[in-house]
């Protein structure tokens, strides 16, 4: 027999007992109640309004009053934030007092947009939400002069820093136990000049993106400090000479926990940094970082001579296990430049953005990456013609094919139509023109058992 839900909903009732006392029975919606029927589609519905619109919508119904903040787990404290809060009548802790009531899951608040203007405001709006939200786990924030008050407070729930300051007190960040992801422009600010330790431990995902030289030196203690780095980036355009590329490059052969390398560089020998460098250096990252399964190429060359102006991707071959590879070369390469990627055989994702490519580039990609299923081109020079499409057809496991061109280019909706019923796996194709900002989809789709293309703008 099938359950019988009984007391859906218990009303406020007078009972009399023997004793002829009277009492009140609260009303209590139980999880099973009809009152509470769609309280899960509309919080979905409303977890897609920005968090301002949802304050107008409390007076719609009691059901809404529920539902709206429901979803609301993390915040981004911005400069309008703050100063809205203090345009208010009311004081600033009565406001987010207010606000912290109603939105009590908060987990996450991101206040890395907080300028210098607001952010001795900073400490006191985290502490009246943390007083609020009891779920609160996560705080992501820059780190400045004046943070290290901060640090002593909320360095605990501090797991994110995107910009940190040269004059702030490196020592704060010691309180930060739990910091995940670190991006910085100098290793200046994370270290303890005295003994030259530093003072950031055990992160996971590293961005190191500089305009200036380094010193290079203090990568040593660094990488020592972080060995669990999963995620690293490094955007660097200029060194002092070729050895100092070739100790960053040694040194960053240490992070053997590292699966995804994202690497922006310049090219040239001013800089001490050349091809034969580079090829070299990777192939050491590849022997010894055997779990990197990420890798991203953003390479631009100056003042190297034409000789040696051709890039090669040789070190590819100790690249056994990677998954997805990224390459962004504003460089001269030849036709067989992809030709290293027959080492790659587990390759399943492709980003190509090359300035000097032909069609010749392509022509044996279906042997090279014979698993890909991803594959994105950024036509520079309008080479991709029926021709091209044709050899990338010949990809037996490709499913996504991304094409960014230029209005110019010759081809037409029909060709990306063929290109889709020629192709065995592929089920859609996002062509993108540089000047537009809506992109054109080719897919499949079934219709019961009919098969047919939609091409919508």
């Amino acid at each position: 027999m099938a359950h019988e839900v009984k007391h859906l909903k218990t009303e406020l009732k007078t009972t009399d007992d023997s004793n002829e006392d009277i009492r009140r029975q609260p009303q209590i919606y139980a999880k099973n109640s009809m009152d509470r029927f769609g309280d899960d589609l509309y919080e979905v519905l409303l977890s897609y309004l920005p968090l301002e619109d949802r304050f107008q919508c409390e007076c719609v119904s009691k059901q809404f009053q529920r539902t709206v903040f429901v979803s609301v787990v993390d915040i981004t404290l911005s400069d309008r934030f703050i100063q809205r809060l203090l345009n208010e009548k009311r004081s600033v802790v009565q406001m987010l007092a207010t606000f912290a009531i109603k939105c009590p899951n908060i987990q996450t608040i991101d206040c890395r947009g907080i300028t210098k203007d607001y952010e001795k405001r900073v400490p006191e709006v985290l502490g009246i939400l943390r007083d609020y939200c009891r779920r609160l786990r996560d705080i992501s924030c820059n780190f400045g002069a004046n943070s290290r008050q901060m640090m002593a407070t909320f360095g605990p729930l501090v797991t994110r820093i995107d910009d940190i300051h040269c004059d702030g007190d490196s020592k704060a960040l010691t309180h930060c136990h739990r910091l995940s992801q670190l991006k910085i422009h100098s290793f200046h600010g994370i270290f303890d000049t005295l003994y030259n330790i530093s003072c950031v431990k055990n992160i996971r995902k590293f961005e190191l993106i500089s305009q200036m030289y380094l010193d290079y030196r203090l990568l040593s203690p660094f990488v020592a400090a972080n060995q669990s780095i999963e995620s690293l980036t490094v955007e660097s355009s200029y060194f002092e000479d070729e050895e100092s590329v070739r100790e960053m490059y040694r040194q960053l052969s240490r992070l053997t926990q590292l699966r995804e390398l994202t690497l922006e560089l310049r090219l040239g020998y001013r800089d001490g940094q050349n091809p034969a460098v580079l090829t070299d250096s990777l192939r050491i990252i590849g022997v010894n970082c055997k779990q990197l399964k990420r890798l991203a190429l953003k390479l631009s060359a100056f003042s190297i001579p034409p000789s040696l102006h051709v890039l090669s991707l040789d070190s590819l071959i100790v690249f056994r296990r990677l998954k997805w590879l990224r390459l962004e070369i504003y460089a001269a390469i030849d036709d067989h430049f992809l030709e290293p990627l027959r080492h790659c055989k587990r390759l399943t994702q492709l980003e190509l953005k090359l300035r000097k490519m032909t069609p010749k580039v392509v022509t044996d990609l279906h042997q090279y990456c014979p698993r890909l299923h991803y594959l994105l081109i950024h036509d520079f020079n309008n080479i991709i013609d029926t021709e091209c499409l044709s050899h990338i057809s010949r990809l037996p496991a490709l499913q996504t094919l991304v094409i960014e061109h230029n209005p110019s280019n010759s081809l037409t909706n029909s060709d990306f139509e063929d290109l889709l019923s020629t192709t065995p796996k592929l089920k859609t194709i996002k062509a993108i023109e540089n000047c537009c900002l809506v992109p054109k989809y080719y897919c499949h789709w079934l219709n019961g058992l009919t098969a047919g293309r939609l091409y919508m703008a």
